[in-house]
């Protein structure tokens, strides 16, 4: 759910439009507004303080490639890797129940609530150039994933020396964090709130800082005065990889010793991060899902090959997008 959760925060102000096709996955076309969609999100990700402008994009070399060409075909990875999941789901003759299909709607529905109903929920896919349709689907690619995952599991069970190699991984790759957020955006909307109510968050967090410091319970402020509206679902903290979250938020973490508090501004607000150690005890749902992950990537190759699955570039089209 994480990955879904970051594609739709990262992208709520692009504004793209086009019916022109990026690729093929399978039996579906990836339109270039759809491809943008999961482009913004990509640049999200990867954006930090070297990356700071479009030049950066064009001009900075990651692993070997620039930034933006990098950028394009981890979202062109991204994009198929959805398509991949429903279809390989539909050869292997792999339903949803209705359970899972309950599943599917209540992540929509989360996102709905989120942006303050369903009019500024239309009005966002409106401006991000996708439709209902398109969100659909991505909540059902999510919970196919899911199942496929337990599928590959349950065909390679997962061992104990694969679960100490996961929780390696998470402990290597992984951060784990709480944060009291005052939030300098519209949670709704994601539109800025003006300078005089940021003046105030920014009063209020470095007091809260204080009263922390001081020895006041973390969690109690925390379950009090937190703007996150991810808490209510995420109240032990986030589990986080490099580029999922807002780089602020991610640098902070990594400069705080465990347990420590510290404070950091990102574009979404003033935050007061604790950092949380790893152990197996506190990651062990965390841990089974790498490992399960694992089985996914290497059993999804085997399916896509045996069901014909390919990704083919429009290349003039593709070439096109920067």
């Amino acid at each position: 759910m994480k990955k879904f959760l970051i594609i739709l925060s990262a992208v709520i102000t692009l504004s793209s439009c086009g019916t022109d096709y990026v690729a093929t996955a399978g039996g579906e076309r990836i339109t270039t507004s759809e491809f943008n969609f999961y482009l913004s999100s990509i640049k999200s990700q990867m954006s930090d303080t070297e990356l700071a402008t479009e030049e950066d994009w064009q001009t900075q070399e990651i692993e070997g490639m620039k930034a933006i060409d990098l950028a394009k075909e981890r979202a062109l990875e991204l994009a198929a890797e959805n398509i991949a999941y429903i279809e390989i789901a539909d050869y292997l003759d792999v339903e949803l129940n209705d359970a899972e299909e309950a599943n599917a709607e209540k992540l929509q529905q989360n996102f709905i609530a989120q942006y303050g109903g369903k009019k500024n929920y239309d009005i966002a896919l409106k401006q991000l150039g996708v439709d209902d349709d398109f969100i659909e689907m991505l909540c059902e690619s999510q919970i196919y994933s899911e199942k496929l995952a337990k599928l590959a599991a349950a065909e390679n069970p997962v061992t104990d020396a694969e679960r100490d190699a996961a929780f390696e991984k998470i402990s290597n790759e992984y951060y784990n964090a709480k944060h009291i957020l005052f939030a300098t955006v519209d949670t709704s909307t994601r539109q800025p709130l003006s300078d005089e109510v940021k003046a105030e968050k920014k009063i209020k967090a470095e007091e809260v800082y204080q009263r922390i410091l001081g020895g006041e319970d973390y969690d109690l402020l925390m379950n009090e005065l937190s703007e996150d509206p991810g808490l209510e679902t995420n109240p032990d903290g986030y589990l986080f990889g490099s580029g999922e979250m807002v780089p602020e938020f991610e640098q902070c973490t990594a400069s705080l010793a465990y347990n420590e508090v510290g404070l950091v501004e990102s574009s979404l607000g003033f935050h007061i991060i604790k950092r949380l150690p790893l152990d197996k005890a506190s990651v062990s749902e965390q841990i089974e899902s790498v490992a399960m992950l694992d089985k996914l990537t290497v059993a999804m190759d085997l399916w896509k090959e045996q069901a014909g699955f390919s990704v083919i570039k429009n290349e003039d089209v593709f070439r096109s997008i920067s």
